[in-house]
């Protein structure tokens, strides 16, 4: 009886029929659930393993607001710190996560160091899926150094701080600061505060 029910389940799951719980667990999975902080890492040059200091560590928080026709994914919050003299860093948002509505997400993470790569996009280590690495112990992030100014500058595309956040210089103004001295290094014209 057993093996048959497990079968029917296992068919049903790969005909796309599965049972609306494995899709509820899918979704809770998605989102936080309960706070997972505070969050940490050490930062580290890839080559030399030398610790990174002052590189700017973001955390930000979406949610799924849902309406009757429609769902709308916004930003909840953000925060930032920046690594010490080791390349730590602990981010605490006990307060953000305790205080979260339902159906938000895990945060995401951006590590912006200049001249160097950054986390999500360009480290070497880690690699794979990396959701929950921050959370407990935390993990290593080795960012590489990136080699002439073109290469500076298209990865510099990544970065859209009004995407972070509605007031970045407000809201994150060490990363702006980093921001903005890796452009003005490499000959462009930094972000300015945009006027209400």
């Amino acid at each position: 009886m057993w093996v048959r029910v497990v079968l029917l389940c296992g068919a049903l799951m790969m005909t796309g029929l599965a049972a609306p719980w494995a899709e509820e667990t899918e979704l809770r999975d998605r989102y936080l659930g309960r706070p997972r902080g505070p969050y940490r890492a050490e930062v580290v040059d890839a080559q030399t393993k030398a610790p990174l200091v002052g590189a700017v560590v973001v955390a930000l928080w979406r949610r799924d607001r849902v309406y009757p026709v429609h769902v709308v994914s916004e930003m909840y919050a953000v925060r930032e710190t920046v690594t010490d003299a080791d390349g730590r860093f602990v981010l605490d948002a006990k307060d953000v996560e305790e205080g979260a509505p339902r159906r938000t997400y895990h945060p995401e993470f951006i590590i912006f160091l200049p001249e160097y790569g950054s986390y999500p996009w360009y480290q070497v280590a880690p690699t794979g899926f990396t959701g929950g690495i921050f959370e407990g112990s935390g993990t290593v992030v080795e960012l590489r150094r990136l080699e002439g100014r073109e290469a500076r500058r298209m990865h510099l595309r990544r970065f859209d701080p009004y995407g972070y956040s509605e007031t970045p210089f407000k809201d994150l103004p060490e990363l702006m600061r980093r921001i903005n001295a890796e452009i003005v290094s490499i000959g462009l014209d930094p972000y300015t505060p945009q006027k209400d």
